[in-house]
Parts: C-alpha cells; structure tokens; sequence
C-alpha cells in the first residue's frame, strides 16, 4: 500500500524554530516537540540559508537543499518559504524524489489510499492567484478543520472494515456537498479539510450546515444503521493573508472549542481567544514547573471557638512563591486550572503537605487539625481515596479527625451521590469533611439530611453584613436553626472584628474564622500565634470552658 509523503513545516522568527509539525520532526528524525526553540542553523546551514532571498511579503520559490537531520545525517530536500503576517518565515520541505519511478510514486503519494482524497490541502500558490469577485468585493477562503465525534464507537461497533467504509462514504458525501471550486482532503483518521471560496461567515456557515447535513443522514453497515455526529473549525480569512497550512492549524484550533461545546457545532477560528488560550497554556506550563519545583506553599488560618477562646484547629491556603512575581494569592492562578488536571495534582500536594506538617507540629507539642480545601474535579478522581489513605499512612502518630476536607456546597448539589459516596469513604479513613460556603447554593434539607458531612461553613458573605443588614442576620438565624437540627457544628467565616464575634455568639454561633481574628499564617509562626490567643482570648472564655 502506498504511504503518503511527508510534507514539514518549520515556523521561524528571530531565527529559532518557534514551531514545527509532527512531519517535520519525522523527517529530520527528531521526538516530538524537539525542535522547538533550537536555531535554524541547525537545521538549514546559514551558507544555504543565504541564497534563499525572501521578499518582505510572499514566498520565495522552491529550490533543493541539504538540510541537516539529527546524528549528523542529511536528507536532500525541496525547501520552499513564504513570510507570514507576524514578520516569521514558514519553511514547507518535503524529501526529493531520486528517478522517474520515485516521481511517480510521490505523485501518487500525495492522495490518501483508503479515500482517493488529497492527503493536504493545497498550498496558496495552488490556487486561483485572481479569485473571483462578487458585488461586495473580494470572495474569503475559509479552511475547514472537520473531526468525526466518537468515531471509535463505529469501529467498535462495526469493526475495522466498516469504519473503513464509513471513511470512504464521508469522502464521497463531501465531494458531492461542495462547490466545484472547493478542495477536500482526508488529514487523519477520521479528521477531514476543506477549502471553500465564500462570501462572509453567514455564508460558510450555511454552507457548512448543509454538508453537516448530508453527513447527518445514516449510515447503512452490516444490515444495521448509524449516524454520525461531526465538529468542524473554521479559519476564514482573505485569500493569501496567511498559508493555507497556517489556516488549517487554526482550523484545528477552533475544532477543540467545538468539541470542548459538546460537538456537533461549527467554531470559527478567533485570534483573541486563541491567544488567550495560548497564554492560559503557558502559565499551567509553568504552574507545573512551579510544583516541581517546590515553589508552592501553605498558609494556616486559625479557626477558634470564641466561647472559650481556645483554637480548634486551621484552614491551609495554598500560596505561590513565585520567583519573578513574589507571592500569589490562589486568585491568580487556580482559576486557568479548575479544569485541568493541575487542579487534581495541587490538590494533592496540598493534602501531603497539610498532613505532614500537623506531624511536625506534633512533634513540637502542638496538636490541631488542618483543613484543606477540595475542588470537584479533584474529589471526583476514581484514585482519590487510595491517595488519602497513602498520605495518612505516612504518619501514623496522627489521631483521627487531624485532617479535614472542605467541599463547596454547589459541588455537593451538582454531584449529590458521587459527593454522598465520598463523603463516607472519607469518614471511614477518621477524614472528616465539611461543607463550605454553606447558604450560597441553595440546597434543599433533603439533601443536607442525606449528607453526612461533619460540620457548615456559613458563607462570609452574609457574616460580614450582618452587623448592617437584617437580612444577613436573618439568614445566619435561620441556618443555625437548621445546623442544630440536623446536630451539625457551624463555623462562622468573615469574623472581621470583635463586633462580629460577639452578634455571632448572640445567635448561639460560637465557632469563627476571619481576619479579625488573624489573616493566614505561616507554619512556624503557628505554635506562637496558638499561645498568644489562648492566653488572652478576644472574648474572653466563658465560665465551665
């Protein structure tokens, strides 16, 4: 069976490889991702480099080359490059063909064996140099990036040789469904490009509807039927303002938006959220380096019983230690990965680190517990129970009830019976868990008789109006009323002062936390501030305390 030539692309700014495609790294025989940042002159000698003069906007014409692959080999090329939008250079190179026969064979090559498609879409000089023009003005090229949702459940279902058959029926509906002037290649498995002349967004959209629709019509494999659903990314632009291998990144890029939406929907292409999400990207890179680093660490708010002025245990915070940015409050960073597995990996760090350091306090002579916030992702993780019992397996000294987790009160709505399951594996290890931001999420008393959480953290939102707005004060009332009922303890957060303390233990509230009563500490600093506020409570301690 013939196999496809392998076309390269190499971004080049300022002289390094700012970007290189998997075809690429083949070639020149390099793992993945590593020909990333390393000097062009490593691959295309500055000698060669210097006969190919490129105009301020355009391409240059092909010429052959030696280009330098890795352990000093060399392969012989046709290199040609084209200066992009951004100032950067894109090489395309593919191998030179020796002899009739290899032309020929590359010829051949270059169309998909399974779906007789092209196996790319054609480069910018392919096309019509003068594209037609409507009564607006100049017609857009839009590059398709389309990709088959769940195309593993038709070979699943169907095996290899009907999933080939879906393959090569896709083919066919697509070049039925488009225009005479557009171009369709088979670029994947089951990804699929194509590239149409159009005259504006509505029009490539309804245009794409309409081929969405004959690939929507079902599938008749094996006497049985099947229907596919497909996501398509859209890069739309004017003919020549970037190549067309540019184009079909991009396309690519807008795809994951479609899929992440839930599939089966066209996403064009936007440069801003691209961006945003390249920068995203990189600050989850360095998050990761961060933690390998050991850059992370815990901060400890002091959670007391301000009836009997005596510490009942501490919240741990996470903190950055940045090097550049010095330190970060988790507002800075948690948010670009609440929905990555990062979140899971801080996560749990943050458990290890809180468990150990309740054993070095210990070992002072200090006994307290240490509460530690959980995200949704991170208590959902199939593994998460056999990771906390590793960690409280490394300190068997520690009593039960010395770690807490606190889950947010939407997250136990939103996965009632995952987070009811949880909850009791957690109490089966002497972990604890307590519900936080209680009285923002609505929950019905259903669900907080079935949960079995220890204790309610009442949202600070309402205990810092309280002392101004009845209705917050109305709302503390009436959660208290209920935690008694269903025997659940009830810490106050938001203590901002010894005002707020003492309407808190009017209502009966006796458990609080807050700056008023100290902002996060660091670890060594925690035994002292223990000392300190036990010895001269703000409240004073109340009589048989």
């Amino acid at each position: 069976m013939l196999t496809r030539t392998l076309v390269g692309h190499l971004k080049i700014c300022d002289g390094s490889i700012l970007w290189a495609d998997e075809d690429a790294h083949t070639l020149l025989d390099y793992p993945s991702g590593a020909l990333t940042d390393m000097p062009f002159d490593d691959v295309l000698p500055p000698a060669s480099a210097s006969e190919l003069k490129l105009p301020a906007r355009g391409a240059v014409d092909g010429r052959r080359v030696v280009l330098r692959a890795r352990h000093g080999h060399t392969i012989m090329a046709d290199l040609r490059g084209e200066r992009m939008d951004d100032h950067c250079v894109l090489w395309s190179f593919t191998p030179t063909a020796r002899g009739v026969r290899g032309e020929r064979l590359d010829l051949l090559s270059r169309h998909d064996a399974l779906t007789r498609l092209p196996n790319r879409v054609p480069s910018a000089e392919e096309l019509n140099p003068a594209p037609v023009r409507n009564g607006d003005g100049e017609r857009l090229l839009a590059v398709c990036y389309l990709d088959l949702d769940r195309f593993r459940d038709i070979n699943e279902s169907f095996g290899p040789v009907g999933g080939d058959a879906v393959l090569r029926e896709v083919a066919r509906r697509l070049k039925a469904a488009v225009p005479n002037d557009a171009s369709v290649a088979r670029v994947g498995g089951d990804e699929f490009a194509l590239l149409l002349f159009v005259n504006d967004a509505a029009h490539s959209e309804a245009l794409l509807e309409q081929i969405l629709a004959r690939l929507a019509h079902p599938f008749r494999l094996q006497d049985r039927s099947t229907r596919l659903r497909t996501s398509v990314g859209v890069s739309l632009m004017r003919q020549g303002e970037q190549p067309t291998e540019v184009m079909l990144q991009q396309a690519q890029h807008a795809v994951f938006f479609a899929k992440r939406a839930g599939g089966s929907q066209v996403h064009f292409f936007d440069a801003v959220l691209a961006h945003e999400e390249q920068q995203e990207q990189q600050i989850r890179e360095r998050i990761q380096a961060g933690l390998a680093n050991h850059e992370f660490l815990l901060a400890y708010q002091p959670k007391v019983d301000m009836l009997c002025g005596r510490v009942i245990g501490f919240e741990a915070l996470v903190r950055w230690q940045h090097p550049e940015r010095g330190l970060l409050q988790p507002s800075a960073f948690v948010p670009m990965i609440e929905d990555h597995e990062l979140v899971e990996q801080l996560g749990d760090w943050a458990i290890g680190e809180a468990v150990r350091q309740a054993a070095d306090w210990l070992a002072a002579g200090v006994k307290t517990s240490v509460s530690v916030n959980i995200s949704p992702r991170h208590l959902l993780r199939p593994d998460f129970i056999e990771r906390l019992g590793f960690h409280l397996g490394r300190f068997p000294q520690l009593h039960a009830g010395v770690l807490e987790l606190e889950i947010l009160e939407t997250t136990a709505i939103k996965d009632f019976s995952a987070v009811a399951d949880f909850i009791g594996a957690c109490k089966a290890l002497g972990v604890p868990v307590v519900m936080d931001d209680f009285g923002t999420g609505y929950s019905s008393l259903t669900y907080l008789r079935r949960l079995p959480v220890s204790a309610l953290k009442l949202d600070q939102s309402f205990v810092r109006g309280m002392l101004e707005d009845p209705e917050d004060e109305a709302i503390i009332r009436g959660i208290l009323v209920m935690a008694r009922g269903f025997g659940r303890k009830t810490i106050a957060e938001g203590v901002e002062s010894v005002a707020h303390g003492n309407a808190l233990l009017a209502l009966g509230c006796t458990l609080g936390q807050g700056y008023g009563i100290a902002k996060p500490l660091p670890a060594a600093e925690v035994p002292g501030w223990i000392a300190a506020f036990e010895q001269a409570p703000p409240w004073g301690r109340a009589p048989g305390c």
